[in-house]
C-alpha cells in the first residue's frame, strides 16, 4: 500500500548570502554608480577648468609682453634715470649663480627637478593644515605652479587651485625644467619694487645677480614667501632669521655643509640700497625729456614699455654747466650780504645738534666742495669757532667778510662787516664749507672799482692741504643757501642738440626749469631782434639814429617813462653800429618806433617766439617775457645763416625689439654706427631747414653781434681767447640779467635772476658784471679745445664780406669809431625833449650795456 509521507525538497541558490551578503552588494553597487558619475563629473569638471585655463605660456614672447624698465641715456651712454612700475632685469638661465638656483630650491622645492609639475606629498600636506586651520593657510604649491600662479592671479579659492594645477602640467609638458625656472625666477615679486632676482639684487645690494654672495642669495630666495613680511629695509631681523632658515634648509638638503652654512648665518646682513639716479644725474635735462616722452606717448609707455630713450646731453658739457650756475649764483648771493643762521639753539638742544651731527659727519676730514652744518660755540672780533661733527674749525673774519645784513630795501652790494660779532653769536647754526686756495684761469673774478669784472689770477693749493687729511690745517668759510637763480641753456647750432641745460642751482629744493619754463623779461638782449629786422628793411650800419633823452608815453597805459643809457651819457646822434655794440638805450626805442612796433612783433614770430608780445615802446628794452630756450633759438637763426632750427633734447627712442619708435639723429651724430649713419643720410636726404630770415640780414647781424663782444662791454670774454658773438640784457629793477653767445659750434644763453622778484640782483648791477662772466668761465672750459672760428664762419653767396647794409632808409652817417667815451653828459644839454609830469621810467629800469 502506498506510503502516505510526503517528502519536502529544498533547493538552496548559492548566489543567496543572507541580508548582509545583499546589503553589502547594494552599497558596492551604489558607490560603484558614484564613482562612474564622479568619474564622469570629474572629466567634465576638469573639461570645464580647462576650458577655463589659459594656454601654457608663450615664454618666447615673453620679453615682449611683460612691463620692462625703460632707461634714459646721455649721448655717451651715462645713464641718466630708470623708470618702471615693475622693477625687473631679464636675466638668461645661464647667468644665474648655482648659489642662487640651488637656495631656492631648498626652501621653495627641493624636488623641482623630480616631480611633473604636481607634489602630491605636498598637496596632502597642504589639505591637512588647511583642513585643520579652517582656511587656506598652506598652498603646498610647486615652483611650476608658483609660475602658473602669477599668470592666474592670487584669489584663494579651489576654481584657481585647479586651474594652477592644470596649468602646471601643460607648462611641464611643453617647457623643459631650466626653462621654467627660469621664469620663476624672473617673474616672482621680491619686494622693493623688484620682479625677478636680477631686479632684487640691483634694488637691495646695487650689484648684478652674477655677483652675489652665498649670504646674499639666501636672502633673496627667503624673499619668495613673502617679501614685505620679511623686507630687509623695514625687518631686518625677521629678514636675517629667514635667511639662517634658508642656509639651513639649504645645508640639510646638502647644497651645503654645515660649516659653511654656519659661517653664513653668522654674517650681518649688509645692505647697499638702490639709489635712484634721477636727482642727481643732469636731473634738469632728464626731467624734461621724461615730460616730453609722457606728454607724447602716455605715462604707461614710458613705465611698462622698456624703452631706451638717447638723449643729447654731453654730460662733460652739462657738469660744467651745473657748476657755473652754482659758482655764479652763489657769488651774487654772497655779494648781496648775509640773511642769517639756520637757527639758534640754547641749552640741551645744542647737544642734541651736535650729537645727530656727529653721526651724519662722524670725525672724518672735511671734503672740499660740500656743505656742512656747523654749530657756532665761540666768537671773537677776528675768529669764530665752528663745531662740524666731531670736530671745532675756526672761521676767520677774511672769509666770511661779506656777511653785511641782507637788505630788499636798499639793494646795495659788496658791503662788508668789520667784525665776525656783526654776523655770528655762540648757538648759532650755520652752512659752512672747507676753504680751498685752489683757483685756475678765468675762474673767479672781482669788480674793479665796483664796476668792471676784472679775472683773479691762478692760484695752487699749498701742499699741507694738498691731501686733505690734516684737520689742524683746516679753515672754514661762511655758506647760505643762495636767493638768487641761475639757468644755463647750451645748444649745438649746427646739429640743434641740447647739450647742456640746467635750470637752477639746486634741482632738490626747485624742479622748476628756468631754462624752459620761466618767462622772463631779456631787456636788452631783445634789442637784436629788432636791429636786424631794421637791417632787413634797409637800414644799415651807419644809419643815423637820435640820441636825446626824450620822455615816452606808453599807447597802453599812457604811462609816462624816460629811457636812459649806461652811464646816464648822450651822444645827439649815433650810428645803428655803435648804438648796438654799446647797447644806447635811447636810440634803440628810436629805431624800434621807426621800424614799427606790429612788423617788429611779425619778424619776432618768424624767430619762434610764442610768449605774448606787448607791442609797444617798452618793448623795446625787452619788456615782454621770453623763454630762454626761444630767445636762444633766435640767436641760432643769426649764426646760421637764418636758417631755422628746432632743438633736439631726445636724439632716439628704441623698444624693447629694437625698432626705433622716434629719430631725431643727424647722419653726423658720432655715437651712431656707420649703418645707422647710412640710414640717417638717406632718411633725411632731400630735405633742408626753412630759412627763417634771408641769409643777409642774418650774416650782418652777426657780424654786428661779432662787434658788440670784440668792442662792447665784454672785456672778460675777450681775455679768455673766445672767439663768440653775443648780447647782454639786463630787465628793470634788475630782476633778470641774461647773456646769450654763440662760437662757431656752441650758443650758449645764461641767466641770472630773482624768482620771486624780491630783491634786485643789485641797485647798480648789470649783465655784464653779473652773467657775462659766468658765460666767459663756462664757455672757456667747454669750448676752447673746440671749433672757434671767426665769426661769421660762412659768407652766403651773393653777400660781399664788407657789406654794411643798404642804408636804402632812413639818414646815411660815416662810421663812428667804436670806442666808448662819455661824449655829452644829459645836465649839459640844454635841449632835452621832454614832456610835463612824472613819469616813471619802470620800462626801461636802471640802464645796462
Amino acid at each position: 500500500m502506498p506510503s502516505t509521507d510526503r517528502q519536502r525538497v529544498e533547493i538552496a541558490n548559492p548566489a543567496d548570502g543572507g541580508v548582509l551578503y545583499w546589503t553589502f552588494k547594494l552599497y558596492a553597487f551604489a558607490f560603484l554608480i558614484l564613482c562612474a558619475a564622479l568619474a564622469v563629473v570629474g572629466v567634465l569638471v576638469y573639461r570645464y577648468f580647462a576650458i577655463q585655463t589659459p594656454p601654457a605660456l608663450q615664454v618666447a614672447s615673453y620679453v615682449d609682453e611683460v612691463p620692462l624698465i625703460s632707461r634714459m641715456y646721455a649721448a655717451d651712454g651715462t645713464l641718466m634715470g630708470e623708470f618702471a612700475e615693475e622693477w625687473r632685469h631679464i636675466t638668461p638661465y645661464e647667468e644665474f649663480p648655482p648659489e642662487l638656483i640651488n637656495a631656492f630650491l631648498a626652501i621653495e622645492d627641493h624636488e623641482f627637478f623630480e616631480h611633473g609639475g604636481l607634489s602630491y606629498r605636498g598637496i596632502a600636506r597642504a589639505a591637512w593644515t588647511n583642513l585643520v586651520a579652517g582656511d587656506f593657510a598652506q598652498g603646498g604649491s610647486t615652483i611650476t605652479q608658483q609660475v602658473a600662479k602669477q599668470f592666474l592671479g592670487n584669489d584663494k579659492s579651489l576654481t584657481r587651485k585647479a586651474r594652477e594645477a592644470i596649468l602646471a602640467r601643460r607648462l611641464e609638458a611643453q617647457y623643459p625644467k631650466e626653462v621654467i625656472l627660469s621664469l620663476y625666477l624672473n617673474h616672482i615679486y621680491l619686494g622693493a619694487g623688484a620682479y625677478g632676482v636680477g631686479a632684487a639684487a640691483e634694488r637691495y645690494f646695487s650689484k648684478p645677480v652674477g655677483e652675489l654672495d652665498q649670504g646674499q642669495a639666501a636672502l633673496i630666495a627667503g624673499l619668495a614667501q613673502a617679501p614685505s613680511r620679511y623686507s630687509p629695509t623695514v625687518r631686518p631681523e625677521r629678514a636675517k632669521r629667514r635667511r639662517d632658515e634658508v642656509l639651513e634648509r639649504m645645508a640639510n638638503l646638502g647644497f651645503l655643509d654645515d660649516a659653511e652654512a654656519a659661517r653664513w648665518q653668522a654674517e650681518p646682513i649688509v645692505l647697499e640700497p638702490y639709489q635712484d639716479l634721477f636727482p642727481t644725474r643732469m636731473p634738469y635735462y632728464a626731467e624734461h625729456v621724461r615730460r616730453y616722452v609722457v606728454e607724447r606717448y602716455g605715462l604707461d609707455a614710458l613705465m611698462r614699455d622698456g624703452w631706451q630713450i638717447e638723449t643729447a646731453v654731453a654730460p662733460v658739457v652739462q657738469s660744467a654747466a651745473a657748476e657755473n650756475v652754482v659758482f655764479g649764483v652763489r657769488k651774487q648771493d654772497k655779494r648781496q650780504g648775509w640773511r642769517g643762521p639756520e637757527a639758534f639753539l640754547e641749552g640741551s638742544a645744542r647737544q642734541v645738534f651736535i650729537e645727530r651731527a656727529t653721526a651724519l659727519y662722524g670725525d672724518q676730514p672735511l671734503t672740499r666742495g660740500r656743505r656742512y652744518l656747523g654749530l657756532v660755540e665761540e666768537v671773537s672780533p677776528r675768529r669764530a669757532q665752528v663745531r662740524v661733527g666731531a670736530e671745532v674749525y675756526p672761521l676767520s673774519l677774511s672769509d666770511m667778510i661779506w656777511a653785511a645784513r641782507w637788505s630788499r630795501v636798499d639793494a646795495e652790494n659788496d658791503k662788508q662787516i668789520t667784525s665776525v660779532r656783526e654776523a655770528l653769536r655762540p648757538g648759532d647754526v650755520i652752512w659752512v664749507a672747507r676753504a680751498t686756495e685752489a683757483r685756475g684761469r678765468f675762474r673767479d673774478w672781482e669788480l674793479n672799482n665796483g664796476i668792471n669784472p676784472r679775472w683773479l689770477g691762478p692760484k695752487s693749493e699749498p701742499n699741507d692741504h694738498a691731501n686733505g687729511d690734516d684737520d689742524d690745517k683746516v679753515e672754514l668759510i661762511l655758506e647760505q643757501v643762495p636767493h638768487p637763480q641761475g639757468a644755463i641753456f647750451t645748444a649745438d647750432h649746427g646739429t640743434g642738440y641740447i647739450e647742456a641745460m640746467v635750470g637752477g642751482h639746486d634741482f632738490n629744493r626747485s624742479e622748476y626749469n628756468r631754462a624752459v619754463q620761466a618767462c622772463r623779461q631779456p631787456g636788452s638782449t631783445y634789442k637784436p631782434i629788432y636791429y636786424a629786422a631794421a637791417l632787413d628793411v634797409g637800414y644799415g650800419y651807419d644809419s643815423i639814429l637820435n640820441d636825446k633823452p626824450r620822455a615816452e608815453i606808453d599807447p597802453v597805459t599812457g604811462e609816462i617813462w624816460y629811457p636812459s643809457n649806461l652811464g646816464g651819457t648822450v651822444d645827439n646822434q649815433v650810428t645803428l653800429e655803435y648804438s648796438l655794440v654799446f647797447s644806447k638805450n635811447i636810440p634803440s626805442v628810436a629805431l624800434f618806433k621807426l621800424v614799427g612796433a606790429s612788423a617788429i612783433e611779425a619778424w619776432a614770430r618768424r624767430l619762434g617766439f610764442t610768449s605774448e608780445i606787448i607791442a609797444d615802446q617798452a618793448l623795446a628794452l625787452g619788456a615782454s617775457c621770453t623763454y630762454l630756450d626761444e630767445l636762444t633759438r633766435a640767436f641760432a637763426i643769426f649764426a646760421r645763416t637764418g636758417r631755422w632750427i628746432d632743438w633736439v633734447y631726445v636724439r632716439r627712442i628704441v623698444g624693447r625689439d629694437g625698432r626705433v619708435i622716434e629719430d631725431n639723429t643727424v647722419a653726423t651724430d658720432a655715437s651712431l654706427g656707420a649703418a645707422a649713419r647710412l640710414d640717417r643720410m638717406a632718411a633725411t636726404a632731400g630735405t633742408s631747414a626753412q630759412q627763417a630770415i634771408p641769409p643777409r640780414t642774418a650774416y650782418l647781424i652777426s657780424k654786428l653781434l661779432r662787434e658788440t663782444i670784440k668792442s662792447g662791454f665784454a672785456a672778460v670774454v675777450r681775455r679768455t681767447g673766445v672767439r663768440a658773438a653775443g648780447k647782454t640784457g639786463t630787465s628793470s629793477a634788475t630782476m633778470d640779467t641774461s647773456f646769450v653767445g654763440y662760437t662757431s659750434r656752441w650758443i650758449t644763453t645764461v641767466w641770472l635772476g630773482d624768482d620771486m622778484r624780491v630783491r634786485p640782483l643789485g641797485r647798480d648791477d648789470a649783465a655784464y658784471m653779473t652773467v657775462v662772466p659766468m658765460w666767459s668761465r663756462y664757455m672757456y672750459e667747454t669750448a676752447r679745445e673746440h671749433q672757434n672760428e671767426e665769426i661769421p664762419w660762412y659768407t652766403p653767396p651773393g653777400v660781399r664780406p664788407n657789406d654794411r647794409g643798404d642804408h636804402s632808409v632812413g639818414e646815411h652817417g660815416e662810421p663812428m669809431p667804436l670806442v666808448y667815451q662819455k661824449s655829452v653828459q644829459p645836465e649839459e644839454l640844454n635841449d632835452i625833449e621832454s614832456l610835463d609830469g612824472d613819469g616813471q621810467g619802470a620800462a626801461g629800469g636802471p640802464p645796462e650795456g
